[in-house]
């Protein structure tokens, strides 16, 4: 039950203080205020970022099922998947503290080591049917924490006028949306997974949206690596093994 109380804890404090600095204001300003400070190609529309709510509302559904799981005396945490949660928790609570001082490089670290230890909690999940489906939540904050460090990666080069080796922007934004879509299909096939890609196809039709006819190569580029993953969810078949 301790294992329980702290991880139900963490969730909520994360949730508050993530909604509160993304929306409202901490230290004056919102995450999204400065993210839309400078042009940044990658950026999506707001509307995308209301991710959040539905990534906290299915935490809050994984931590209920674990309590429903101890009444029952059935699939317990571990400390292990507990202590994990509350550095992710901190990790993403640091990293945005730094970015609202304008310390975007120590943020993006922060943001990197939070996202090794989710996909050390993703990979804590056996490719079993039913535990693939108690991952879906720690899956969307995965595949949302690397959307969410690649934008921020975006930003600081920007924000350093990094000169890209003489490319584009908007091929670099292309070449960056094609890692992530590698990435996902590779989550899809030796991972079982079908949320990761789900995000990372809300947020590219943001990023076509937020671009529209302005960087057509960067729109077209997003919805068309929207429809590859479309197609990878739909066509690769690699079934998990049977639940025991």
């Amino acid at each position: 039950m301790v294992r329980l109380i702290i991880l139900s804890l963490s969730i909520i404090v994360g949730l508050l203080f993530t909604i509160n600095a993304f929306w409202l204001q901490w230290n004056g300003v919102s995450t999204v205020e400065i993210l839309n400070r400078l042009p940044v190609l990658f950026a999506p529309s707001n509307y995308v970022f209301l991710f959040w709510i539905v990534l906290f509302a299915f935490l809050i559904i994984w931590v209920f099922k674990y309590f429903q799981f101890y009444k029952g005396n059935q699939h317990p945490i571990t400390s292990m998947q507990v202590f994990l949660t509350v550095f992710i928790v901190l990790f993403q609570i640091s990293s945005i503290i730094f970015w609202h001082n304008e310390q975007f490089i120590i943020s993006l670290i922060l943001m990197g080591l939070q996202l090794i230890l989710l996909f050390l909690l993703y990979l804590t999940y056996p490719l079993k049917k039913e535990a693939i489906q108690l991952r879906y939540p720690i899956a969307m904050y995965f595949s949302w924490t690397l959307f969410l460090f690649i934008l921020y990666f975006c930003y600081l080069l920007v924000h350093i006028e990094w000169n890209g080796f003489g490319l584009s922007k908007a091929l670099w934004a292309v070449l960056l949306m094609t890692l992530g879509v590698a990435i996902m299909m590779h989550l899809r096939y030796h991972h079982h997974d079908i949320v990761s890609p789900l995000v990372f196809i809300w947020c590219y039709v943001g990023i076509a949206i937020s671009n529209g006819f302005d960087e057509l190569l960067v729109s077209t580029a997003a919805l068309f690596l929207s429809g590859v993953m479309i197609a990878g969810i739909i066509f690769i078949k690699k079934n998990p093994g049977p639940s025991k």
